[in-house]
């Protein structure tokens, strides 16, 4: 599994440095399509309050014999790097960026006689940011994409019925900021995005008994970063 992690997490970064060699070349402003825009890489830090509604539900020779529902929340941290393309027109723009986003934050929680330890270690996003300058170097923007991220679920106790999961979960994201051009090639933006993942249903057997819980994963970020454009 962690082999399987490795192949996806390098093949998306070549992707993503391939792109920037591609707009990034030899190529001057004057060589037609690549005049439209420029492209960029950055890097970021963000602040993040997540929340894991969990729903568990007991069945025992078939009838329900516990059920409950949580909403678990704990504070977390994030490092990314992302990579785009920016199109400006007038006093507008309209960015397209990929990017991975590494986490820490694994957390315990609790359904019911249930413990577990939840956490997402990396995802991968694509997103579209477009913007509007406001004043001088001072820009609004937007963003919204899809986000896939790679989930750990692990229960704890009772050991009678213990599983250990690894999930690709696909979400969707949408966020607002606003962004200030430091020099022409460094912008530095201030965001707010909430990101939702959909839901995993695990399950888990003994003997007569089975154990469904139920996950959906939602994240409210708040982030600084750093972008570098190229000629």
């Amino acid at each position: 599994m962690k082999s399987k992690k490795k192949d996806i997490f390098l093949s998306v970064f070549t992707i993503i440095i391939f792109n920037i060699v591609a707009v990034s070349g030899p190529a001057s402003a004057d060589d037609g399509f690549l005049s439209l825009g420029k492209a960029y890489i950055g890097t970021g830090y963000s602040y993040i309050d997540a929340d894991m509604e969990t729903d568990f539900t007991r069945w025992t020779n078939g009838a329900i014999t516990e059920e409950s529902s949580f909403r678990n929340t704990y504070d977390t941290n994030r490092g990314s790097l992302f990579a785009g393309y920016t199109f400006p027109w007038k006093s507008y723009y309209l960015s397209t960026q990929a990017g991975v986003n590494l986490f820490d934050d694994e957390f315990k929680t609790s359904a019911g006689s249930s413990d577990f330890t939840n956490s997402l270690n990396h995802s991968f996003s694509i997103d579209f940011i477009p913007g509007v300058y406001l004043y001088k170097k001072w820009s609004l923007f937007a963003k919204c994409g899809v986000i896939y991220g790679d989930f750990d679920f692990v229960k704890l106790s009772p050991t009678s019925t213990t599983y250990d999961v690894s999930e690709y979960l696909f979400g969707g994201t949408l966020g607002i900021g606003l962004a200030y051009d430091i020099t022409p090639r460094v912008t530095v933006k201030l965001g707010y995005e909430k990101s939702w993942y959909n839901d995993k249903t695990i399950n888990a057997t003994k003997g007569n008994r089975l154990d469904s819980t139920i996950v959906a994963p939602e994240m409210e970020i708040y982030s600084l970063t750093f972008q570098y454009y190229f000629k």
